[in-house]
């Protein structure tokens, strides 16, 4: 297995991993920086206090994390004044990582199958091939285990 091989599978173990973690950490109603002030009992000013803040400062990035608009910089700065850490990742939204590719190797030999077989048709050379979604499977994993540079066109 080459070294660039070996890089992808570990990334893959770690994504598939983070995903089952993911799936357990849902974004509480709130959001976390006041989930994480109701836990600790921190209030608003005591938290602006820590960042040498407005406590007017601490409800706008409240709201701009329900929002979704707060930066992660700006939300790290808050875990850490309240003794948290923040973590964040990317997860696929639903499979593991090797249904995405699979998914893309599908697509991309569906076309080439599809091409292949209009092409063979105008030449009546169509007689007894394999069904299509056949073809597309096993095409589809060797592009997968390949993944040519063109992959994610």
């Amino acid at each position: 297995m080459s070294v660039s091989r070996a890089k992808q599978r570990q990334a893959e173990g770690k994504i598939n991993q983070a995903r089952q973690v993911a799936q357990a950490l849902a974004k509480p109603l709130g959001g976390w920086i006041a989930t994480f002030q109701e836990a600790i009992g921190m209030s608003a000013p005591a938290l602006a206090e820590r960042l040498g803040v407005s406590r007017n400062s601490i409800y706008s990035s409240i709201q701009n994390e329900q929002a979704g608009t707060i930066s992660l910089n700006q939300l790290d700065k808050m875990a850490e004044a309240m003794g948290g850490k923040l973590v964040y990742g990317i997860v696929p939204n639903k499979g593991p990582v090797e249904e995405i590719i699979m998914a893309q190797a599908r697509k991309k030999a569906r076309r080439i199958i599809q091409r292949t077989r209009a092409h063979m048709a105008l030449e009546e050379q169509t007689e007894g091939l394999r069904s299509q979604e056949e073809m597309i499977e096993e095409l589809a994993s060797e592009i997968a285990r390949e993944m040519p540079r063109d992959f994610w066109k």
